[in-house]
């Protein structure tokens, strides 16, 4: 069941991948059928089209089938959770002014812990 699954699940990326590819080689197995039946230019004999325009009609819509972004065109819209905080600010009637927090020697901190732990003995 899992090889299954890994063989579709590879399927699927590779037909995405190779969309264009596919779209190419099923134009050229059915160009005689296309060129008969789905061609704009079918009614004139004269015209070398052969059903290349409905070659490009599908090339363009997979164009811009994989360049529409997955949201639907929706925006997008940011929210910051965090923020640097001016340490000054200023409004009319009031100033306040932030000071910051007092920072610790990383020294004190080794000398106090060495004195408390003691590895043990084997």
């Amino acid at each position: 069941m899992k090889q299954f699954g890994a063989i579709l699940l590879l399927v699927i990326v590779m037909a995405q991948t190779f969309s264009k590819c596919w779209l190419l080689v099923s134009f050229v197995v059915n160009q005689r059928t296309i060129a008969a039946t789905l061609c704009e230019n079918r009614n004139k004999p004269q015209s070398s089209c052969h059903g290349k325009c409905y070659l490009r009609k599908q090339m363009a819509a997979q164009d811009r089938q994989e360049s529409t972004p997955l949201n639907g065109g929706k925006e997008k819209f940011e929210v910051l959770l965090f923020n640097e905080v001016a340490n000054t600010v200023n409004i009319e009637p009031f100033t306040v002014s932030a000071t910051p927090f007092p920072s610790h020697t990383a020294s004190i901190l080794l000398q106090e812990t060495a004195a408390i732990f003691h590895p043990p003995r084997a």
